[in-house]
C-alpha cells in the first residue's frame, strides 16, 4: 500500500504527465525553471532586478532570446502573449503572461513567431540554426485612456449606481 505522502510527492511528475507539459529543474540554482510543452524548453521573466540577473545567468542554454520592451520609453514589458508554430509542422507554443525576457531552446528549422501586447501583434518569421538568435521587440503600450462605466444594483433598494474607472485598472 502506498502511503499518502508519497502519493502527494509524486503529484506534480503526474501533473506533468497528464498536462504534456514538463518542468526542467535550473540546477545551478538561479531561480528559474524552465518549462517543456510539445517538446519546446523555455523560460520566462525578467520582471525585478533579481529575475533579470537570474534570466541573464542562464541565457548561454538557450538559442533564441527574446526581450521586449515599450517601443517609446525601452521599458521592459511583462504581460505579452508569446505564439510559436514550426513551418513544418513542427514545434509549438503557446504562452499568455510572459515576462519581459523570454528564452527558447528550439531545434533548427523555419518557424512563425507572434508577440502580442494589448492589442497590438508583431509577426516574425525567424530561422534558427547554430547560431543564437537575440531580438528586442519593441512594443507600442498604450496608457488605458478610455473610462469604462460600471453599474452596480443595491438589492434593498433596486437602485443601479455607477462609477468609472481607467480600462484595465
Amino acid at each position: 500500500m502506498l502511503r499518502i505522502g508519497c502519493l502527494l510527492a509524486m503529484m506534480p511528475l503526474w501533473t506533468a504527465a497528464l498536462t504534456g507539459c514538463a518542468v526542467h529543474h535550473d540546477h545551478v540554482g538561479v531561480g528559474i525553471a524552465a518549462m517543456v510543452p510539445n517538446e519546446v524548453m523555455y523560460a520566462s521573466g525578467g520582471n525585478d532586478e533579481a529575475d533579470t540577473k537570474a534570466m541573464l545567468a542562464i541565457a548561454g542554454r538557450f538559442n533564441v532570446r527574446l526581450t521586449i520592451v515599450d517601443a517609446v520609453r525601452g521599458d521592459p514589458l511583462p504581460g505579452t502573449a508569446i505564439f510559436l508554430a514550426g513551418k513544418s509542422g513542427g514545434a509549438t507554443l503557446h504562452v499568455t503572461e510572459a515576462g519581459p525576457m523570454f528564452y527558447l531552446q528550439l531545434p533548427a528549422g523555419d518557424y512563425r513567431l507572434a508577440i502580442g501586447y494589448q492589442d497590438w501583434l508583431q509577426l516574425m518569421d525567424i530561422v534558427v540554426d547554430r547560431e543564437p538568435l537575440d531580438m528586442t521587440f519593441r512594443m507600442p503600450a498604450d496608457e488605458p485612456t478610455e473610462n469604462w462605466l460600471f453599474c452596480s444594483r443595491e438589492p434593498t433598494h433596486h437602485v443601479a449606481t455607477s462609477s468609472t474607472r481607467p480600462r484595465f485598472a
